[in-house]
């Protein structure tokens, strides 16, 4: 049986003026803003107010900073702030007692990796001869 498995379906899809349904709330907020500004304040204010509620409404509603829309990004700047810390203590040995050096010295030995073997050159001979042992075998 054969379905037809839609594509593209991460692509949202243009309503009107080439832009997606999110685009059109995030400027129709915007002209609602700006209509609110522009009874409250006078002309002079309503020009420097309306500069950044622009620039804001329209890096809402257009740019996605590493991938994801900014409202999801400042969702996640906030929840990284207001999130709690997890502090991990690690006991500190002090040079004077014998029992803390010998605690310490087995705790970086746990922590240590292991130490990388040196390479053994294989002289000629030794390579000749596991050339003849490779070349007599069947």
């Amino acid at each position: 049986m054969h379905v037809n498995v839609p594509q593209f379906v991460d692509i949202e899809d243009k309503i009107a003026f080439g832009l997606t349904a999110k685009q059109l709330l995030w400027m129709g907020a915007m002209a609602a803003v700006l209509l609110v500004i522009y009874n409250l304040f006078d002309r002079q204010g309503f020009y420097l107010i309306s500069i950044v509620v622009v620039i804001i409404f329209s890096g809402f509603a257009f740019w996605k900073p590493q991938g994801v829309t900014l409202i999801s990004f400042v969702g996640f700047m906030i929840q990284y702030y207001l999130k709690p810390r997890n502090y991990i203590w690690r006991r500190i040995f002090h040079a004077g007692d014998a029992a803390s050096q010998r605690a310490a010295r087995q705790s970086q030995m746990k922590n240590m990796e292991p130490a990388a073997l040196p390479k053994k050159a294989l002289t000629e001979g030794q390579l000749k001869r596991i050339a003849w042992m490779l070349d007599t075998r069947k």
